[in-house]
């Protein structure tokens, strides 16, 4: 009877345990909106700092040549607007739903079902960096590029910043 009592406590801890780490959505208020990228919250009383997970914002890309990065700075000069995207999406002291990817990335979701993350692709901010494995986040950013190069937004609106988010590696 206790051999079968044990069983039972560990089956319950390892439920408990795995759902506990699992990628569940919590609510998070958002106590910052530090950049397009990495937003400040506050989860059960703890500050936590989250950057979106599988994309790099315009501030944040690396490996342009010299005349692609001088051509980002213009199109940052020309639209200082979008600089400011994340916070006119997220509104402070707002609770949302975020997913915890690992310690330092999350999805959240801005609008819906959408996350802050797509709603950056669709407007031509950010550039998807796709995971070793296809998930449905990796086909969600996909759409939203692909709209964001239909609609000619953000930096596909540039035909030479254009061609330089498609040499990245």
């Amino acid at each position: 009877m206790i051999a079968v009592m044990k069983n039972v406590y560990l089956i319950f801890l390892v439920g408990y345990v795995s759902l506990a780490l699992s990628a569940e959505p919590t609510l998070g208020i958002v106590t910052g909106v530090l950049s397009n990228n990495e937003i400040a919250f506050t989860i059960n009383g703890s500050a936590v700092t989250c950057q979106n997970y599988g994309i790099v914002t315009l501030d944040e890309i690396e490996g342009l040549d010299t005349t692609c990065k001088q051509r980002l700075v213009t199109f940052q000069r020309q639209h200082p607007r979008y600089r400011y995207f994340s916070q006119t999406h997220l509104k402070r002291y707002q609770q949302y739903h975020l997913e915890r990817v690992d310690a330092r990335r999350c999805i959240v979701y801005a609008q819906g079902r959408k996350s802050l993350a797509e709603l950056l692709l669709e407007a031509g901010l950010a550039v998807a960096t796709p995971s070793a494995q296809a998930t449905m986040i990796d086909y969600q950013y996909q759409r939203s590029v692909r709209r964001a190069r239909a609609l000619q937004k953000g930096i596909y609106s540039d035909v030479l910043l254009r061609s330089c988010v498609q040499r990245l590696p």
